[in-house]
């Protein structure tokens, strides 16, 4: 089986688009996190 590494983390991985799906994923989780928060701390 033939891996790939990724260029944003180098891990290797077998499925680079699925990896690169991951990684949009968790990116996006992070930031509504970040946004929740600061809305939070903004009440009080």
């Amino acid at each position: 089986m033939a891996s790939d590494t990724c260029p944003d983390c180098k891990a290797l991985v077998s499925d680079l688009a699925a990896h690169e799906r991951w990684h949009s994923r968790l990116v996006s989780d992070l930031a509504k996190a970040v946004e929740k928060e600061i809305h939070r701390s903004a009440r009080t």
